[in-house]
């Protein structure tokens, strides 16, 4: 943008439309720049303005651009801006092209500023330890391994030395509003950076943070905002009075109601709101949504919190140093209660209030009880339960980013190498138990909590189902995609010898979203700590290059895993076999399948008609659930669980043709 010192004539013209400056001559203007939109403004400082002769859509109403009723100070001014009624003033700010300010009473910068890049946030434990450097660009995968891998110094080191240059490369030396973005009706601004076309209406204070936008997904801040030292990132939406200190809040998150939250991460398509979060790292699709629910120091994704859960670090002696992990897809009930510390397993549902320090991570999809104030736990539950499928369809569908670049990498397979792993694991575990038990012991502790001995097989048998159904699917469904292709039987079976090799191809990790094997996660953590690793982008690319490895590294797990639990390498699969494993694939598949239907079967059922019928005659009622609620037959969840089952039968009988009739 060019411009040019201010002449005489234009001062007497600014000074008779109520205007002044420190010293005119650090006023500059574009050329053709309209003075009669330029009314009742203080200059302080080096001032530039561009021209501003069009106008500014603000939902729908069109309004002229130039500056009115402001004292502006260091400032560059870009092509048709609106600023008005700026009270206090506008300072050491660059307003970008098409930007819109007006009724703000402070919007100032200060030297120095990060604008919430580099603040520290203490996550999962209270008392630190776990802490983290906010910055635009921060991902979960980034995150968890910052929090959660304390062990390696070196590692830490250097991964904070790639962020703090990354920090320094990134932060604008003065405030920035970006590219037609709004901020309107809003109180005291402090040190902030705004992106392109995002909105801030209503807020009462931002201090000290970033609001990162583009015009894909504009970010919004909404009505009676609060927040210090945080860092926003695109197309996420705060309002309804949220109160925000020392906090990230990622792509798409949805967060207000009154919420508050501080020393906490919130990353992709987490909803926050009544509730309040404390020291808590909420990975992707983090979901409370009710008044008196408190998380607190816990690690958490894919989490869906009831009404008034509770997460307790009380009866500490030397601090809040206690510390909770969720593992992806766990679920509490209302007015749960868990005394951390405690580990949950993988989609793991918890009612109740628990004061056992529980460690189940090797005990995924259980239910997770309390009677009498005793924990008890139901192994492999959660399997049959139709909210878990319902979970499994609904999480890709709201995946609510739209930005270009979604920086959080996110794997939604319910069944992965991280869980069947877990649930053989678990299967081992009950079996043991089973044998190890006397017959007269009704329950036996594992985990810290109670399981009835009569649970430890039904349990085993479960999981052994799930992994059946996973294992042998997995290798039904590449052989039949090579046969379809008109391999003959014997390239088929050659094709499935997997691409890439590891030591331990059953161990993995899930880095909050990114399901890895561990081997390859440690290779980037020795690289890092060795000082392998050169910048930010180099460390991004390494985990993408993880994410886009996810179905060859999902292979060698299967090939590797299906040798153990069938008794032969894939190798030596012979028709015979092949059809045995379709028979056992189908009864695994089927048995899971019916289980869920009769689960939802429970939703229509006699329970679920009470409080339906008022002020109807006696039996009238079931017109009235019907007309509300549905029938069976048309619910759209229960519909996809019978063609799915349905399915299972039909996709055996195509596939034993295709074995039968192969070359």
């Amino acid at each position: 943008m060019q411009t040019k010192p201010v002449t005489e004539d234009q001062v007497r013209t600014l000074t008779a439309q109520s205007c002044s400056a420190t010293d005119w001559r650090k006023v500059f203007l574009a050329p053709g720049c309209d003075l009669s939109r330029i009314r009742n403004t203080d200059f302080g400082g080096e001032v530039h303005i561009g021209a501003n002769s069009g106008t500014v859509d603000y939902r729908g109403i069109l309004l002229p651009c130039g500056v009115y009723d402001a004292r502006v100070s260091d400032c560059v001014i870009g092509e048709n801006v609106r600023i008005a009624s700026v009270r206090i003033g506008l300072s050491r700010y660059h307003v970008e092209d098409g930007a819109l300010i007006q009724d703000v009473a402070l919007l100032a910068a200060q030297p120095g500023s990060r604008f919430g890049n580099g603040v520290l946030v203490d996550v999962v434990n209270e008392a630190g330890g776990r802490t983290i450097v906010i910055f635009n660009r921060l991902t979960a995968q980034v995150a968890y391994l910052a929090a959660m891998f304390r062990h390696n110094a070196a590692f830490i080191k250097n991964l904070n030395a790639l962020i703090s240059s990354e920090v320094d490369a990134t932060t604008p030396p003065q405030g920035v509003i970006g590219r037609g973005s709004s901020i309107v009706g809003c109180g005291f601004v402090r040190d902030l950076v705004v992106g392109p076309y995002a909105r801030l209406e209503g807020c009462t204070q931002l201090e000290n943070g970033t609001v990162n936008s583009c015009q894909e997904h504009p970010t919004t801040i909404g009505a009676g905002v609060y927040a210090r030292s945080f860092v926003v990132a695109e197309g996420a939406s705060i309002d309804g009075g949220a109160i925000i200190d020392k906090v990230f809040v990622g792509q798409g998150v949805r967060m207000g109601k009154q919420y508050s939250a501080e020393n906490s991460l919130f990353f992709a398509n987490c909803e926050a709101f009544h509730g309040e979060g404390v020291s808590i790292f909420a990975g992707p699709y983090t979901v409370s949504h009710h008044k008196s629910t408190l998380m607190i120091a816990g690690l958490f994704s894919f989490f869906n919190a009831g009404s008034g859960t509770n997460q307790s670090n009380h009866m500490y002696k030397l601090g809040p140093v206690h510390q909770g992990i969720f593992e992806r897809g766990c679920k509490t009930g209302s007015f749960s209660y868990v005394l951390m510390e405690s580990h949950i397993g993988a989609f793991s549902v918890v009612i109740g209030k628990h004061m056992a320090h529980i460690r189940i991570p090797d005990l995924p999809f259980s239910y997770v009880t309390e009677k009498g104030g005793e924990s008890s736990i139901v192994p492999g539950m959660n399997l049959f339960s139709v909210g878990t499928m319902r979970d499994a369809a609904k999480w890709p569908k709201r995946d609510n980013r739209k930005a270009p670049n979604k920086r959080d990498l996110i794997r939604f397979d319910i069944f992965s190498p991280y869980t069947v792993e877990k649930m053989r694991r678990g299967r081992d575990e009950l079996l043991a138990l089973n044998e190890a038990t006397p017959k007269e012991r009704t329950s036996v502790p594992v985990g810290g909590i109670q399981i009835a001995r009569v649970l430890l097989r039904k349990g085993a048998k479960n999981y052994q189902s799930a992994v059946t159904r996973y294992l042998y699917g997995k290798v039904l469904d590449r052989l039949s995609e090579q046969l379809e292709k008109g391999s003959g039987w014997d390239r088929a079976v050659s094709t499935l010898k997997p691409a890439l090799s590891l030591a331990r191809p059953g161990e993995w990790t899930d880095l909050c979203g990114l399901l890895a094997p561990v081997e390859p996660v440690r290779a980037l953590e020795g690289d890092l700590a060795a000082g392998r690793c050169g910048s930010y982008d180099a460390l991004l690319e390494s985990l993408l290059a993880l994410f886009r490895a996810y179905d060859s590294y999902e292979w060698l797990y299967v090939v590797e895993t299906f040798e153990r639990e069938a008794g032969f390498p894939l190798s030596s699969l012979t028709r015979d076999k092949g059809l045995q494993l379709i028979e056992e694939w189908q009864k695994a598949a089927l048995s899971l399948q019916s289980s869920i239907l009769d689960d939802s079967r429970k939703e229509f059922g006699p329970p679920a008609h009470i409080g339906y019928g008022l002020d109807l005659p006696e039996g009238d009622g079931e017109a009235d659930f019907v007309a509300v609620r549905g029938t069976l037959q048309s619910n759209a969840v229960v519909q996809t669980i019978m063609k799915e089952r349905e399915g299972i039968a039909a996709r055996a009988g195509a596939l034993r043709t295709q074995i039968e009739q192969a070359r």
